[in-house]
């Protein structure tokens, strides 16, 4: 019973993302696919055994039980979708972290990155060195305007000024998600500084001294859609993201 549950997880969710268009990207572009783990709410049990045992443990230290499931939904499709891009069942993904907590896939010719925020989720792929995505639900769960001193550079800060207060959250929450895509691109995630690091959309910005081989990458904001914000964070090389919806 249990496998055959899990199966048909996997046979639902795999039919979802090929009928979104989401696969293996080609060398200037990222995939990224965006859904609501909510879709899925009846599905945690077949969705954890896809989990390993890293990802189990994970899953059970959430206090709350909507934060499991969306954990545990997240990695499941995750895995569904990596393994479609390598030809893999999805338990066999070797989807590993660096000590930083960098995903990354060990011998396989891709980079990966997740979000989470709420029930919503993004995750990414791309042929590339490495790649960065994050993804907040609307409007913040946190005061972006009490943080900016904190993740703000002095001229970003001077951009918000006096800006309308619908126009100012938007565009803090669009700052803050192509911060968080660019760190986690470097692999150094908020390890730095994120008053230091500028990330003006699309630009080429070279990599902190502590991201020691990450590449210059740019990073660029996601869709337009009026309950999540989201960005991903590329090299160079990459010139194009498609995002995908579930």
């Amino acid at each position: 019973m249990s496998r055959d549950r899990k199966q048909v997880f996997v046979e639902e969710v795999g039919e979802l993302i090929r009928a979104s268009g989401f696969g293996a990207a080609r060398a200037h572009e990222a995939s990224v696919l965006v859904f609501d783990t909510k879709a899925f709410a009846s599905q945690v049990a077949a969705a954890g055994e896809l989990l390993d045992r890293t990802e189990r443990t994970r899953a059970a230290r959430f206090r709350y039980q909507s934060d499991r499931a969306t954990y545990t939904l997240a990695h499941a499709v995750w895995r569904i979708a990596i393994g479609q891009c390598i030809d893999a069942a999805p338990e066999d993904v070797p989807l590993a972290a660096t000590a930083e907590g960098k995903p990354h896939l060990p011998g396989v010719a891709f980079s990966t990155s997740l979000s989470h925020s709420g029930s919503m989720v993004a995750l990414s792929v791309s042929t590339a060195a490495t790649i960065g995505v994050d993804i907040e639900v609307v409007p913040a769960k946190i005061d972006l305007d009490a943080l900016v001193p904190m993740f703000c550079t002095r001229r970003e800060a001077m951009d918000v000024h006096g800006l309308r207060p619908a126009c100012r959250a938007r565009r803090l929450m669009e700052l803050w998600t192509r911060k968080e895509a660019l760190l986690k691109a470097f692999g150094v995630g908020f390890r730095t500084d994120p008053a230091t690091t500028p990330a003006p959309p699309s630009e080429l910005q070279m990599p902190p001294p502590d991201a020691f081989f990450a590449p210059p990458c740019h990073t660029r904001n996601l869709g337009d859609a009026d309950q999540w914000i989201a960005a991903v964070a590329t090299p160079a090389a990459v010139r194009e993201a498609r995002v995908h919806l579930l």
